[in-house]
């Protein structure tokens, strides 16, 4: 199996070069292969043309690609997992792993009649000098899981991990405290990468959309959920078709079963709440849930959602 690997750091001397090596030397111990594109020392053209714009936002599946982009798509597609590997500036990546998916992501290649092939797997190893609980609190892991996953790779690659070091300023007493530990994570997430070992059950950014309901509920096929989960707990936003904006929260118990409340604002401008259970199942390969609901003033009903 073979990874390719986007490096994206201005300097050698930084702790997320030092991810990459242990990385990468996982990928070597585990006996499977790697490309790197180290887009710093490639000088990789960061800044879309007119030529490239014109060609994308007029939708032309035209074969007059550069030669930097080509290559970068020929990588892609050699390889069996993609996995991005920078810092956080911002709470985005660095500039020009930003503009690396401006041009690499052309139409044709990554979306319309996309030639990309299906990657079995994309990972994110980031650095960020705030803490997690931090980004945690003001929705900027989320935010940035959702540009990557909700955006970038979706429908792109079959499973996702998004790896976070923080407290990695240098600053940071952290930062030397928790070196090793990290630099071995590093080096297990490569040496993993391609294992066959079950992952842990997880609904955390993964996205669905209800295919069957009630006659008396308000979702549908237009309204899409954002699910997210720490440990035992779940959330979700969710919007679309009468449902204007809504959130639940609840836990999930050993079983994966889910129990939750909801509320949302549908668009004849009501507050509408209620409760729900609901069960896993897979079906012709994709996740759905089987949900029992019950709205506040007692009327119940079920629903399905599945995994988009």
């Amino acid at each position: 199996m073979k990874a390719f690997i986007v490096y994206c750091h201005p300097s050698e001397d930084s702790f997320t070069a030092h991810v990459r090596d242990s990385f990468i030397r996982g990928i070597v111990d585990s006996g499977n292969e790697y490309l790197i594109s180290d887009l710093y020392k490639m000088n990789f053209k960061s800044d879309m043309s007119e030529k490239e714009y014109l060609r994308d936002s007029n939708y032309r599946d035209t074969p007059d690609l550069e030669e930097d982009v080509l290559a970068e798509q020929k990588k892609i597609n050699d390889s069996d997992a993609i996995v991005f590997i920078y810092p956080v500036f911002w709470t985005e990546a660095p500039a020009k792993l930003v503009g690396w998916f401006d041009r690499v992501w052309s139409y044709g290649f990554a979306y319309g009649n996309k030639k990309m092939k299906m990657l079995e797997k994309g990972m994110i190893l980031c650095s960020a000098g705030n803490p997690v609980d931090r980004l945690e609190q003001f929705g900027l892991l989320s935010s940035m899981k959702k540009v990557m996953f909700g955006d970038r790779l979706f429908g792109r690659i079959k499973k996702s991990e998004f790896v976070l070091f923080d407290n990695t300023s240098r600053e940071n007493k952290l930062r030397d405290k928790n070196w090793d530990k990290n630099l071995l994570k590093a080096y297990e997430k490569g040496k993993n990468l391609f294992s066959p070992e079950k992952e842990p059950f997880t609904v955390e950014d993964r996205f669905f959309t209800a295919v069957e309901n009630s006659e008396s509920g308000e979702v549908s096929d237009k309204t899409i959920f954002a699910y997210h989960q720490k440990d035992n707990t779940i959330w979700a936003e969710y919007s679309g078709g009468s449902v204007v904006k809504g959130f639940l929260v609840g836990t999930m118990d050993e079983n994966q079963n889910l129990h939750f409340s909801y509320q949302h604002i549908n668009t004849e401008s009501q507050l509408k709440s209620g409760s729900c259970d609901s069960e896993p199942k897979i079906e012709n390969g994709k996740l759905r849930f089987y949900e029992k609901w019950k709205w506040t003033n007692g009327e119940s009903g079920t629903s399905i959602i599945e995994e988009i």
